[in-house]
Formats: C-alpha cells, structure tokens, sequence
C-alpha cells in the first residue's frame, strides 16, 4: 500500500502466475506508512516486521515447516555493508544465516545476475518494484551507489568477496558460540524466558569479549532478540558489572532490565511499572523511616559540630551517587519527607547557579519517565533535599557556619 495502482498491478501479476501454476496464494493489504507512524519506526523496518508476521501467521494456519525466502547473494552483501555502516561485531559480519529456525534462504549462494538470467531464459518476465530503484533508502544507495563505486575504483567483485568473509566468519562464530555456550552453563544459576540470573565471580573470570557474548544471548532469552540492543547497551552493563552499586538498574529498550544484586548479575523483562506507586512519609529526626512501597528506609541521625574537631571536608567530599549524606540540619528543622515526586518540584542541584524543575533534572539524566515514581526523593515542601542515589541540593549542603549536621541513611534491603 505505499505504490498505488503499481502495487495492485504486482498484486494482480502474482495472482495470475500462481493461478497458471495452480498454487495456493494469500494476500493481505497493510498500511504500513500508518504503521510505521504509530511505531515510530521506518517503513522499511515496519515492512519487515508485518512481512514475517504474516509469513509466520500462514505457515502455522497450513501446518508449513518451513518459510523460503528469497534473499540472494547481493542481498547478503549489502547487509553486511548496512551492518558495517551502522556499527557490528561478528554476528553482523556474517550476514544473513541460510538456515535460522523456520526461516530458510535457498537463493542465499546465488548471485542477482543469475536470477535475472534465468528469468529471461524461461521468460518468465518479472515485474520489478520501482521502490528498488529509488536512493531514498540506505539499501538501495548501497546497491546502486556504494557496490558499484567500489567495484570500479577497485576493480573488484566486492559482492563475491563479502560472501566468503561472511561464510569464514560464520563458521568461525557458530565455533565461538559453541565455547561461550559451555561458559555460560558455569555462569548461569538460573535461566528461563523471563530472567536470566548470571553468577558475578563466574563473568569477572570471564576475557571482555565472553562476557559481551554472554550477556548478548542472556538478553536474546529474555527477549526473543536483540533488536534494538546496541553495543552501548551491553557495554553498560560491562560498567554495571564493574562499577555498579548493589542494587542499581539499568533500563534498557524493549522493557529489559539488568539489575547487580549481591553476587549476582540478573537480566529480565520489566512487564510493567508502578505508574500509580505513592509514598510520603515523615522523616524521624533521629530514627528509622521505612517506605514499604519501595522496600526503603532511611536513617537519620544528628552530629553536633565541635570547632575543634570540624572539617568540613569530611561531610562535603561524598560521591553524589553515595547513599549516605550529610545536610545543614538548621535548614531543615521544620521537617522533611520521604516521598517520591510530585508536579511542581524543584531543585538546585550541588554547586549549580540556579534551581530547575525536577522533571528537567530526570530528563537532562536520562532517567527513564517509567520509572521516576519510584525515585525516594528527601523533600521539604516543594523542595527538593536529595535526589537518592543521583545528587544533593547546594541549599542544604554543609558549610563552615553548619552548628548541626543532619545524616542520611538510604537502604533499599530492609
């Protein structure tokens, strides 16, 4: 539905090839620049999506094995070029599989230029889809622009020489995977379709490029895919790993969470947030405050300043990310809150010239909008004390005229 009557015409020749063959046809018409809008997507990666949906949809209704599609070796090339283009490792340099579950791509081995020859020795006349011809699009400029340049300023058959490189590498990465498969048994304590829970000590054995590997496939269980997980992804999980605080979440796209627990490393699908979670709860000063929603307390205790033995440096050089935190309690004698965020929150971020909204403090942060409810905030009033686990406010900080500093205990283990 993107070319009109040319699309109806393609529609009709393939409905009278298939009558002449007396083979069965199903035809479905789909939106899909509607959908692609909807999806926020590309046509091209929408088109692909609706076209295996409907292939998987047809061949379960008929009882089919398998599902043949018609990728060709120039189609093989210019996706290891888009996959080179884009940023990949070796699951991208080896291209499209000829087999992949009931996928199979029998023409894979064969060249576009044989096809047509074919097609003209039994003139069978194909319709050809004037969309190809078009440089709208990064596989057709690849096609009719990067293949060609290469091939002439080079002399070369670049399309027949990605295809080895595509078949080593292939073989090469199914022997890898093999080896990563038998140290992920080590490192897995458990497994199934909705988490996977790694052992820490089994992945920091582990050389960088297993743990990527590990971390990849344990992500693909959990997903089906690895659609839309970048190697930005997996390399914040590597620092997670490494630099993380117990208890921190990453959020990544498509719902999946990578979470650092005591010993363990665990990758699930979030199925839903608690959009509607609401907690506000007096601070006792000194004593123990617990959030049941959030499974948080926070312990406050006061520390009276000598002036002999004061130094400021001690309450101010604290890691922002440190749960635990020192304040001017003089400021905040009138009291303060646990709670999450509410509209109308502001901020002045440690060391800033101004206050913000909180709501820009989360987006400047990238911090995901699903799951800012569940933020523990320190308030007073409409004022935000201490973003926990993110950063303190310059106006209730420690200084040289502190006569009583207030502390902050967060713990989210009770």
């Amino acid at each position: 539905m993107l070319r009109g009557d040319e699309s109806l015409e393609d529609e009709a020749f393939v409905e009278n090839f298939c009558g002449r063959l007396n083979v069965e046809l199903v035809s479905r018409r789909i939106d899909i620049k509607k959908l692609a809008k909807e999806r926020k997507l590309s046509l091209e990666e929408t088109g692909r999506i609706e076209r295996y949906r409907l292939f998987k949809k047809v061949a379960e209704s008929t009882g089919a094995k398998k599902i043949a599609v018609a990728h060709n070796k120039n189609d093989q090339a210019e996706t290891v070029l888009m996959n080179i283009i884009r940023g990949t490792g070796l699951d991208g340099l080896k291209g499209m599989d000829y087999i992949r579950g009931r996928i199979i791509r029998p023409l894979l081995g064969i060249e576009r230029a044989e096809i047509e020859d074919y097609c003209r020795i039994h003139s069978l006349n194909p319709r050809i889809d004037s969309s190809n011809l078009e440089d709208i699009y990064t596989r057709n400029r690849i096609r009719l622009d990067l293949i060609p340049y290469i091939d002439k300023l080079f002399n070369a058959d670049i399309v027949n020489s990605i295809t080895k490189m595509s078949d080593l590498i292939r073989d090469d990465n199914s022997f890898i995977e093999k080896k990563i498969d038998e140290i992920c048994d080590k490192a897995e304590i458990k497994s199934n379709d909705r988490e996977v829970i790694l052992s820490f000590p089994a992945l920091k054995e582990c050389h960088i490029a297993a743990q990527r590997r590990i971390i990849r496939n344990s992500i693909k269980k959990v997903k089906g895919d690895i659609k839309g997980i970048a190697t930005v992804h997996i390399d914040s999980i590597i620092d997670l790993i490494e630099n993380g605080t117990t208890g921190s979440i990453l959020h990544l796209p498509h719902d999946v969470r990578a979470e650092k627990s005591y010993g363990i490393l665990k990758i699930y699908l979030q199925e839903f947030e608690k959009e509607d979670i609401y907690f506000n709860k007096k601070v006792d000063i000194p004593g123990i405050t617990v959030i049941d929603e959030i499974n948080g307390k926070i312990e406050a205790s006061l520390i009276e300043v000598s002036s002999d033995a004061f130094n400021m440096k001690d309450f101010t050089r604290i890691s922002e990310k440190s749960q635990i935190q020192f304040f001017d309690y003089d400021r905040l004698r009138e009291g303060i809150y646990l709670r999450n965020r509410r509209n109308g929150d502001v901020f002045k971020p440690l060391n800033s010239s101004g206050t913000k909204k909180l709501k820009e403090f989360f987006i400047d942060n990238k911090i995901p909008r699903e799951t800012r409810n569940q933020i523990p905030l320190i308030s007073k009033d409409k004022e935000i004390v201490w973003i926990i686990g993110y950063k303190i406010s310059d106006k209730f900080k420690v200084t040289e005229n502190t006569k009583t500093i207030l502390k902050l205990s967060y713990d989210k283990s009770h």
